[in-house]
């Protein structure tokens, strides 16, 4: 007779052996005979074997085995995460996904190394794929696999070990005012309006179309009798999260008095007569497409593409308003924090990006002060309070 395990039991019945382990709790046939023992004593020693790894992995000493056979099954877990779904940047990252998945979704996760990674960078950039957009891509692909690996779903052997990011700044131009008064001339009205709002505000376009009635305020009276006129952007509005305050200059408001005349609270500023002559709002998509036509109609290069013989951007994009509108504040005198507050950027590094001064406005050092100051129709942001609203 066979040797016993604890846990694998057996009953004989007319001379017949048959064989059961006991598995989560269960009684579980396994066979007779030597073969059904054999199959017993596996299912009991798999069972075991099992709990020993749980224990490892409730002390930290290991991680759960995921099962992902290759970079496409771990980028098919990382999207299906409630958590990831809910970011602003989510249907940016599955689109860098495709690109990642064509080039890598085959492979294995451990196949994919530092090596692989500059390779892919190769043959992202032979497709004419800038680095800012290579680096976003691999950014993914790092998000992807340290989240698996935080949440024990792989193993730290499995990480590529880096993630090569080239970060190289090349940083959007800015637009003159005689290139931005012939892409407004250039444009129908209702896209002059929001080229004239991204231009004095530096909001996003994502921003810009998304903006409500209810969200624009004029002539607010300040406790301190001071008379404003601003923007409210609350945390789902902005692209990093958090509330700021836009201000509003004369010329904006006088386009805003128009265009809200007979609009309720909660519709759209920025709208478009889209297919069957309905009113439909912005859509980034939508802004990208009617300001490269625009570009073409005022003959300015457009695209982020197009270098000069110093490796200097020559054409601009839509959300090189954002850049001009920060640099203008900073040549008008305002401190970078109020600036911020303005803009949104999170770190002074991020908003630094934004502000490209020409010589001329670093040749005002030598003129001891005595240069004429710049003033600015826009309410001083410091003044604004919410809690005197």
């Amino acid at each position: 007779m066979a040797k016993k395990m604890k846990g694998v039991t057996c009953i004989k019945r007319k001379g017949t052996i048959y064989w059961y382990a006991r598995v989560d709790g269960q009684r579980v046939y396994c066979g007779k005979g030597d073969k059904g023992h054999g199959l017993a004593v596996a299912a009991r020693s798999k069972h075991i074997a099992k709990q020993y790894e749980n224990r490892e992995i409730g002390a930290g000493l290991k991680v759960r085995k995921a099962g992902f056979k290759n970079v496409q099954g771990l980028a098919n877990w990382y999207f299906q995460l409630p958590v990831i779904q809910k970011q602003k940047s989510y249907d940016r990252k599955v689109i860098a996904s495709t690109h990642l998945l064509r080039h890598l979704g085959t492979k294995s996760l451990i196949a994919v190394d530092a090596d692989t990674l500059e390779r892919y960078r190769e043959k992202r950039n032979a497709e004419g794929v800038q680095n800012g957009t290579v680096d976003f891509e691999l950014g993914v692909l790092s998000a992807m696999y340290h989240l698996a690996k935080k949440r024990k779903k792989i193993q730290g052997d499995l990480m590529p070990g880096e993630f090569p990011i080239v970060r190289e700044i090349n940083p959007r131009r800015i637009i003159t005012e005689a290139e931005f008064n012939a892409l407004h001339n250039a444009a129908d009205q209702g896209f002059a309006d929001v080229l004239l709002c991204t231009y004095e505000t530096g909001m996003t376009s994502g921003e810009i179309c998304k903006l409500r009635v209810n969200q624009v305020h004029l002539g607010i009276r300040h406790i301190s009798g001071q008379i404003l006129d601003y923007i409210d952007l609350g945390i789902f509005d902005t692209k990093t999260g958090p509330r700021r305050t836009v201000p509003i200059s004369s010329k904006l408001e006088e386009m805003l008095e128009r265009r809200l005349q007979g609009l309720e609270a909660d519709d759209y500023v920025f709208t478009y007569t889209g297919y069957g002559k309905h009113r439909k709002p912005f859509t980034t998509v939508a802004v990208s497409i009617k300001f490269k036509q625009v570009c073409k109609e005022a003959g300015i290069a457009h695209g982020d593409k197009l270098v000069n013989d110093k490796g200097e951007r020559i054409g601009v994009v839509f959300h090189c308003l954002r850049h001009t509108r920060t640099t203008r504040w900073v040549e008008m005198g305002f401190s970078d924090e109020i600036i911020r507050r303005a803009t949104g950027h999170r770190s002074l590094a991020a908003y630094q990006n934004y502000v490209k001064l020409d010589p001329s406005a670093v040749m005002r050092l030598v003129d001891g002060g005595s240069g004429k100051r710049h003033t600015n129709d826009i309410k001083a942001l410091q003044m604004i309070d919410r809690s005197g609203f």
